[in-house]
């Protein structure tokens, strides 16, 4: 039995050796890419996720049903801009919480049809509200129809 769980334990580690390992490969040749981080919006209410949520939103109506625009007084007050006919949305969305969470968008990479998204969250104290954290970049579309794949990573 006890041999029967170590096989098992060592097939696991392998796997998830070789899980971990698939986007360091594709790392290695890969290259920064420049993104817009999108400032000035929030979560709609009838969004609210129960576990972390990665997507790739491509379509203002799939954006529109996410995020809502919040204007504020001041320079650079407005949301900033997507125009879905060349660009799309790489988003990361938490479920709400009352603690104070910022996400931080790291670096986008690509290699050929595959990009890379890192980001970062910082947890801070707890408050008397609730919010839905989130972050979420535009990326220009690439100019030939690719199927891409995407790796979103927490740092």
């Amino acid at each position: 039995m006890k041999r029967l769980l170590s096989i098992m334990l060592c097939a696991v580690a392998l796997l998830m050796l070789t899980q971990c390992s698939i986007p360091h490969k594709i790392e290695a040749n890969a290259y920064p890419i420049d993104f817009t981080e999108l400032h000035n919006y929030y979560v709609v209410n009838s969004h609210k996720p129960k576990k972390i949520e990665r997507k790739i939103i491509n379509s203002e109506e799939e954006f529109r049903n996410i995020f809502g625009e919040a204007a504020v007084m001041g320079a650079n007050g407005n949301p900033t801009p997507v125009n879905f006919k060349t660009q799309f949305v790489l988003a990361v969305i938490l479920p709400e919480t009352n603690r104070d969470v910022s996400i931080f968008p790291l670096q986008v990479q690509e290699n050929g049809n595959v990009v890379i998204f890192d980001y970062r969250v910082e947890k801070g104290a707890k408050n008397t509200y609730t919010m839905v954290p989130f972050t979420a970049i535009a990326l220009d579309r690439p100019l030939e129809v690719l199927s891409m794949e995407f790796y979103f990573r927490e740092k």
